[in-house]
């Protein structure tokens, strides 16, 4: 019998929730787009509503649920663990972030719970087993190398390992505080924005900008060519305080932080985020370069927060050792449900085939009539056009210069 396995993501950012049968994905999609709050951290009861109905079950109907973390060891061992060595300048962070996770994190089974129906009990797998089931098992690749890396799962920031066939195993790590997520995200706050939210806008103001820092950068990070690092952590202090970036990373640069989206931009940001990007491609082509010396693969698959920086992406495929490489299109923590229930449905369910995934439009779709409904319903002016005729329609607006949105199929 084919089994039917759903993975959660949830209560820190970008929760998300996926099922797959058989090792074939039938749906995933965040929290975010029914609730319309973005990177929405809550508990994915729509997102789970959603999956059901896409697979045309119901709760009972579910052989696991599977969680994309391991809490216990997160918070009893490497929370616990940092706020005690950094006390008391950690209080304001311990404060904040104990509550989560003794009144959320813990229960989620008293989540399912409450929700009623949910008759499996819940697995646990790690967070970068998590992001490297969900870069290797909808691969392409029969075999290949694992990168993965982000902020910090439970002690783990970085993860080389090697998939092959319908096993992978993470056999490296580089651990907390060291992280290139953590760096990456003290500069997105030092430049004046919202952690866990405006990465990308980093990434997009880097092009205007020249490297002309990337030696501060290296006084940040000691960066070794065998692609390993180590956070000089005079710098940062997000182990203590919710707040990233230390007047001596201020006193690196010359000048104080931009301390919202409301202050002007100038070239010395622009130069900044050129430079973070310059390291960011260098520190991920060393550890591109290591994960290959170690498992000699013509493959790459890439995960985690991180593997969100296409740009970085690319310089390793240019300059890198790999012929072929795949990145998880969920990189992210709302990725880890995806890699949640692809783990749940290889290690228990004896149909399981590994599917290549070939698209990422697994969340809903909606019908003309759901469209036209909703347009009425918010009293908009619309006109339904045949086929040619809103090809000509789209061709003509685009000439005018004018911004056009295509909503078409399921959602990604």
């Amino acid at each position: 019998m084919t089994l039917y396995i759903l993975g959660i993501s949830c209560l820190y950012h970008d929760s998300a929730a996926a099922l797959v049968r058989g090792g074939e994905i039938v749906a995933a999609a965040q929290e975010e787009r029914f609730t319309r709050i973005r990177h929405d951290p809550a508990f994915p009861h729509r997102a789970i509503e959603y999956c059901l109905k896409e697979a045309g079950i119901d709760r009972t109907d579910l052989s696991a649920v599977v969680f994309y973390e391991k809490p216990f060891v997160k918070f009893l061992d490497r929370m616990l663990m940092t706020h005690l060595a950094e006390w008391p300048r950690s209080i304001n962070v311990f404060l904040e972030s104990t509550p989560l996770w003794l009144g959320d994190k813990f229960w989620i089974p008293y989540e399912l719970a409450k929700a009623g129906g949910f008759r499996t009990p819940v697995r646990y797998v790690t967070h970068h087993e998590s992001h490297g089931a969900s870069a290797f098992l909808p691969s392409p690749f029969e075999e290949a190398c694992i990168v993965t890396t982000d902020g910090v799962g439970e002690w783990s920031s970085t993860t080389v390992g090697y998939g092959k066939g319908n096993d992978f195993a993470l056999t490296q790590e580089i651990r907390f505080p060291h992280s290139l997520g953590l760096l990456y995200s003290t500069l997105t706050a030092y430049l004046g924005f919202r952690v866990n939210s405006a990465e990308y806008k980093v990434m997009g103001l880097a092009p205007y900008g020249e490297p002309t820092m990337v030696d501060k950068f290296h006084e940040l990070v000691d960066l070794r060519e065998d692609g390993s690092f180590r956070m000089r952590m005079e710098y940062f202090r997000y182990h203590r305080s919710l707040y990233m970036p230390t007047d001596h990373l201020a006193a690196l640069f010359g000048r104080p932080a931009r301390t919202s989206e409301d202050e002007p931009i100038e070239q010395f940001h622009k130069d900044l985020a050129r430079s973070l990007q310059e390291f960011i491609n260098e520190a991920m082509l060393r550890l591109a370069r290591r994960a290959h010396e170690s498992f000699p693969s013509r493959n790459l698959v890439l995960a985690g927060g991180v593997a969100l920086n296409c740009v970085a992406n690319s310089h390793i495929l240019e300059h890198g050792p790999f012929e072929n490489i795949w990145v998880q299109p969920a990189a992210g923590d709302a990725g880890g449900a995806l890699g949640a229930a692809l783990m749940g449905s290889r290690d228990l369910d004896p149909g399981y085939t590994r599917h290549e995934m070939a698209h990422a439009q697994y969340g809903p779709a909606f019908s003309e009539e759901e469209m036209q409904h909703a347009l009425e319903e918010a009293g908009l002016d619309y006109e339904r056009l045949e086929r040619d005729e809103y090809l000509a329609t789209l061709a003509r607006r685009l000439e005018e210069q004018a911004i056009v949105g295509w909503f078409q199929g399921r959602m990604e």
